[in-house]
């Protein structure tokens, strides 16, 4: 799904305000994303504690942290240092789990 597919779905949702456009649906969805980028960029990972996002229902997003290795270049063989990085995670929840499992 792309982010005008999104909006497109979000938009014709029955239940939304009459006055709602598709211009009002972009800044939130865009909104929402940007908060939790925002969240995640700012959170340090530390020993006592790890930044989370959770929504019910859907899951938890987890920031981890990966350690410099070494590696393989795949064409030539050579060995080579991968750097540190740092990414997130998903976990899903069981409401989602069970959606993708088709179980009530």
């Amino acid at each position: 799904m792309t982010k005008a597919e999104l909006i497109e779905k979000i938009y014709k949702k029955k239940g939304l305000p009459a006055n709602m456009t598709k211009k009002a649906v972009t800044e939130i969805v865009e909104s929402v994303f940007e908060e939790v980028a925002d969240y995640f960029v700012k959170q340090r990972i530390t020993k006592n504690s790890t930044p989370k996002f959770t929504y019910p229902g859907f899951g938890t997003f987890t920031k981890k942290k990966r350690g410099a290795r070494k590696g393989r270049n795949p064409q030539t063989g050579e060995p080579l240092r991968i750097p540190a990085s740092v990414s997130l995670g998903f976990s899903p929840g069981v409401q989602l789990k069970n959606r993708l499992n088709k179980r009530k």
